[in-house]
């Protein structure tokens, strides 16, 4: 019995996604044409690409005020996290820019970017584990974990959209019997399924250790807007982006508040971290040492 699992027909005809660059054929309900250039060219996604350069401002200066929390728990891997964001925003600014037509270049730009997108999803996971101190977090296992996890999870969806683009093997083409059908179990998995999966353990295991060893309610209210700024994100890209690219005659989509969204929900993350590791926490909240080795 078929099913739309690894069905990316939908999301590349109403969304604006870097997977869709893989296909070789598809049909869109809005083609983005974006600005017009002094030179007469169009701009694809100008709005994207700004905010994309605001991203890698901001994650680098997230990194630097990190380094200067010396015992913040996860400083680190939080680093590292934001590195990846980094890597996110520099693809992104190639893959759904607008403005790259060879489809070659475009190919190993949006595999970059689906790639960076899988292994931020992970760090963000590992960010969640990392504070609940099973192994020390910032020592030489801890960090070498989660920079080696995240390069194996980046390094494999990067093949995945390689292959899937460039069909090297054949093990990741879409039903050839069907080439207006763009199904890719493999891509699908790790492009659209784990990333949200990730995203949802990370919100749940914060919650309970904002609920139930810190019992505070700035970091649980910066928890909640992080995930809603997040949703919302997302349903700017896969819900509505067609009715604003038709509204707008092709001139921006969804993509651009796609990119707002994300972007502020990683600045709300940086502020919850920041108060999950305010010392006044570990001072306040009771048998805080005591349910930590419980767990």
């Amino acid at each position: 019995m078929a099913t739309n699992y690894g069905n990316f027909n939908d999301f590349c005809y109403y969304s604006n996604l870097p997977a869709c660059n893989l296909f070789e054929t598809v049909d869109k309900y809005c083609p983005l044409v974006g600005f017009q250039t002094v030179t007469g060219s169009n701009l694809g996604n100008l709005g994207l690409i700004l905010l994309c350069f605001l991203a890698i401002v901001l994650s680098i200066i997230f990194i630097i005020f990190a380094q200067r929390r010396a015992g913040a728990v996860g400083r680190r891997e939080m680093q590292i996290l934001y590195f990846s964001y980094i890597i996110v925003s520099i693809s992104a600014i190639f893959a759904s820019g607008g403005f790259i037509f060879n489809r070659r270049i475009l190919i190993w730009f949006s595999a970059i970017e689906i790639a960076s997108t899988a292994s931020t999803a992970w760090l963000l996971f590992i960010n969640a584990v990392v504070a609940y101190q099973f192994i020390p977090d910032g020592g030489f296992l801890s960090v070498t974990l989660t920079f080696l996890s995240s390069l194996a999870v980046f390094i494999g969806t990067g093949y995945i959209a390689l292959d899937s683009g460039f069909s090297w093997t054949g093990e990741f083409a879409s039903d050839l019997s069907n080439p207006s059908l763009l199904r890719n179990y493999a891509l699908y998995t790790v492009y659209l399924l784990l990333p949200v999966i990730a995203v949802v353990v990370y919100f749940l295991l914060e919650l309970y250790l904002v609920v139930r060893i810190l019992r505070e309610r700035k970091p649980l209210f910066l928890l909640i807007m992080t995930f809603l700024l997040f949703v919302i994100g997302q349903i700017f890209e896969f819900v509505v982006s067609w009715y604003i690219c038709s509204r707008t005659s092709g001139k921006i989509d969804g993509s651009l508040f796609a990119c707002l969204f994300t972007l502020l929900s990683f600045g709300v993350l940086w502020a919850f971290w920041e108060s999950i590791t305010e010392d006044e926490w570990v001072g306040q909240a009771p048998g805080w040492e005591a349910e930590m080795h419980e767990l």
